[in-house]
């Protein structure tokens, strides 16, 4: 959840002042509001500042402190409401962005590969679209080379992945391109299924290829760093996946033909 500044919400909220002034009217109590780090935000004297100490917490964070008796607790509370509302308010904005940033992206990968009927050109562009998830990585793919394994497609952008091949059913990308489910495994290390090549990434991401009803491929990206992928990496890996399978499976199909006529 985004947390939005407390100081601008107390300060420029048009409810946030209103509902302060209306907590302290009619009392002459002393309240001293502070952030995380202790600077303070509001303060008021008036009879003395009490010693009791009220968190204004969202989610079990404490983001902010109310010191002062009576109606301290009561304020602390309205905060905690207000910054929750707030941050809540944020991260729906937020995602509406993503989903938007989303869909663009989709389109204009579907447009990139509207036409295109090389393997290559069309592994290359998938390679930079993976390597562009929001929590970053190096992209790459492998595709099925008809005997039960997967391989960098020849003649393709970023091929040269550490990754240089996965069996069916071997290590985490065997894994996926025979369950044909998308996983992101944030410790490598710790997964049993992982190879020794896989094993050179910290934390992985892939999503299966699919081409007429069939696996073709896996389509990933990885960091040498820890990072954490999250599920919005793992949504849009196989939305890119999704649009992919059928362009290559077009593509295979047109130069199949284009080699048997030659």
């Amino acid at each position: 959840m985004a947390e939005p500044d407390l100081a601008r919400l107390i300060v420029r909220h048009r409810h946030v002042a209103p509902m302060l002034s209306a907590l302290l009217s009619g009392t002459n109590a002393g309240v001293r509001i502070s952030d995380e780090a202790g600077t303070v935000i509001l303060e008021r004297e008036a009879g003395g500042i009490g010693s009791e100490r009220f968190p204004i917490t969202v989610e079990g964070r404490t983001v902010g402190w109310v010191e002062g008796d009576r109606v301290a607790r009561a304020i602390a509370a309205a905060l905690s409401y207000a910054v929750a509302r707030e941050a809540d308010k944020r991260s729906h904005t937020r995602a509406a962005l993503d989903r938007y940033r989303e869909l663009s992206l989709v389109y204009e990968l579907a447009d990139r590969l509207s036409g295109e009927l090389e393997v290559a050109a069309i592994a290359a562009i998938a390679v930079g679209e993976a390597g562009r998830l929001p929590t970053g990585g190096t992209g790459f793919i492998l595709l099925a080379d008809g005997s039960g394994s997967l391989r960098p497609p020849a003649g393709a952008a970023g091929a040269s992945a550490p990754i240089p091949e996965a069996g069916a059913g071997h290590g985490i990308l065997g894994a996926v391109a025979t369950s044909a489910v998308a996983e992101e495994v944030n410790d490598v290390a710790a997964d049993p299924r992982a190879t020794a090549a896989e094993k050179t990434f910290a934390a992985l991401i892939c999503a299966p290829i699919v081409a007429r009803g069939e696996t073709v491929g896996v389509l990933g990206a990885g960091s040498t760093e820890p990072v954490e992928y999250r599920a919005a990496d793992l949504k849009l890996l196989a939305a890119i996946a999704a649009i992919v399978g059928p362009a290559l499976g077009q593509a295979r199909a047109h130069e199949a033909a284009g080699l048997r006529v030659g």
